[in-house]
């Protein structure tokens, strides 16, 4: 599996794929950091299905990433913002990359 930032990344875009289920076991997993016991506690079902359901949830948003490239051009704007940032002497320049970056 993932590891938990990236699979967080994913779904920061395309949780909106998941169940509503799938997004609770997700979230309780990546943003919360429990376990598949923790969190088998509180969906009550059985930490294989908790398991399965982190499994193909993941699976949904990797392909999705697969097919449309969505996360990996945000981090790359990201990076060229940031740069922007850095590198410019403009205020007015800076300030406008600020603003699109909390966005």
């Amino acid at each position: 599996m993932m590891d938990r930032v990236t699979v967080s990344s994913l779904f920061d875009v395309y949780g909106g794929l998941l169940t509503e289920k799938q997004q609770l076991m997700l979230d309780l997993y990546c943003n919360e950091d429990l376990s598949l016991a923790e969190i088998s506690e509180n969906v009550g079902i059985t930490r294989q299905g908790v398991r399965d359901a982190v499994n193909k949830a993941v699976k949904i948003l990797d392909d999705a990433e697969e097919k449309l490239h969505i996360n990996e051009k945000n981090q790359k704007i990201t990076t060229l913002i940031k740069e922007i940032i850095d590198t410019t002497t403009d205020k007015n320049t800076a300030a406008i990359a600020k603003e699109i970056i909390s966005l």
